[in-house]
């Protein structure tokens, strides 16, 4: 920071063909204007400016050093501005990894809004169910469904979400009454991911939480298969609340065992502790805070 300070104490000097205007303008004293010259010509092991009582004039290494100096004090300038202006207006990249379910059915129309209301920020969105790392990927912004673990990250919570068990009212009218979570051994069930044999949590209120193991009869690694598998009649399914609500506000869907649901999961946005957000990350996680993903 030195070496620049003295670098532009030269170009003003030089500018203005005096230590005392360019002192002045800088608001320090004549004396230390003339150290600062004198220590840059020291660094240097050349004088640059020849100095008698009347006369003043740059050296052949003095203009040379004056048009380096210029140049580069210009492109230091530029860089400041258009940086200082990238966050004055808010313009430029947000890069951002959600999961793609969360994303798409829940996520996408506050982004849609967002960029609507600010057309200088470009929005880059990977939908996909991995856990992105952000800095060796370069991500501003991920949104994750777990409760936070990583000391590294900075969580910020727009919401939460549960799984809930369900299936058509068809499949319902024809299979065993379901009263405990144990019962459901009787019935056919949807599970996400391949496994055959797996054990489903359930947390009965005021009771411990229990596990019940289960076969399935239908798998699939994708939310909306099924969701679509329920509908059909093929049995109880086990889906985040987010991805069942539009199948159970129409009816197609009907929510079973919800006194024993698990407890919720908080959704965060989570960015690295050690990384400073730009103004634009800032106000789209502002954004989703104030108007928060899947609120009316």
């Amino acid at each position: 920071m030195g070496q620049m300070e003295d670098l532009r104490a030269f170009v003003l000097i030089v500018e203005n063909e005096s230590i005392g205007k360019a002192a002045e303008m800088e608001g320090i004293a004549k004396s230390a204007m003339s150290r600062k010259l004198r220590l840059l010509e020291e660094r240097l092991g050349t004088g640059l400016i020849t100095r008698t009582t009347r006369q003043w004039s740059l050296t052949s290494a003095g203009q040379s050093y004056f048009a380096h100096a210029q140049r580069i004090i210009s492109a230091l300038d530029e860089a400041d501005a258009e940086i200082g202006n990238a966050q004055l207006d808010s313009g430029g990249d947000i890069v951002l990894a959600a999961p793609l379910h969360y994303g798409t059915q829940v996520l996408s129309q506050r982004l849609v809004a967002f960029s609507k209301d600010h057309p200088n920020i470009r929005l880059n969105v990977d939908f996909e169910d991995r856990f992105v790392d952000l800095v060796s990927e370069q991500y501003d912004l991920a949104i994750r469904i777990s409760q936070p673990v990583d000391s590294s990250l900075v969580a910020r919570k727009i919401g939460e979400t549960r799984h809930v068990f369900c299936a058509s009212p068809s499949y319902l009218e024809s299979a065993p009454k379901i009263t405990l979570p144990s019962g459901l051994r009787g019935h056919k069930i949807i599970q996400h991911g391949r496994a055959k044999r797996f054990k489903w949590r359930f947390c009965p209120k005021g009771e411990r939480t229990t596990e019940v193991s289960l076969r399935s009869n239908f798998n699939s690694n994708n939310g909306d298969m099924l969701i679509r598998a329920a509908i059909a009649g093929l049995g109880v399914a086990r889906v985040p609340d987010f991805l069942a609500e539009p199948a159970l506000k129409t009816g197609n869907l009907v929510r079973v065992l919800a006194c024993c649901e698990p407890p919720s999961l908080q959704i965060s946005m989570v960015y690295p502790a050690a990384h400073h957000q730009p103004k634009r990350v800032r106000m789209l996680m502002d954004y989703l805070l104030d108007k928060p993903p899947g609120a009316a």
